[in-house]
């Protein structure tokens, strides 16, 4: 007796959540309430840090999810903290990593 295997395909988490117009989805998920060509820029365009709101067409209207609309915000948020959430380095590592790269290119120099 064969066990038959049926493949299991993991659908985008958008198409398992309920849709509501964009607007509507920002104010539920923020309590904000933004412009209509705001909203719809961030699911066409995106945002200058390339991240876009995940979004479908349904009948002509484009819709989104309140968890859509959080994970955005949990992605534009990482991208712009990002860059500048990681430790400055003290002058004391900034020199001695300046002379361990000075050393190193002075051995390539040699060779």
């Amino acid at each position: 007796m064969a066990i038959e295997l049926i493949p299991v395909v993991k659908l985008p988490a958008i198409q398992t959540e309920t849709l509501f117009p964009l607007c509507a989805a920002v104010h539920a998920a923020t309590g904000t309430k933004p412009h209509l060509s705001t909203v719809l820029r961030w699911a066409t365009r995106g945002t200058a840090d390339g991240i876009h709101l995940e979004s479908r067409m349904v009948g002509g209207r484009r819709l989104t999810s309140k968890e859509a609309v959080l994970r955005f915000i949990d992605k534009t948020t990482e991208a712009r903290d990002g860059s500048s959430s990681k430790p400055m380095a003290t002058p004391r590592q900034s020199e001695s990593s300046a002379a361990k790269s000075a050393k190193k290119l002075a051995a390539r120099l040699a060779r």
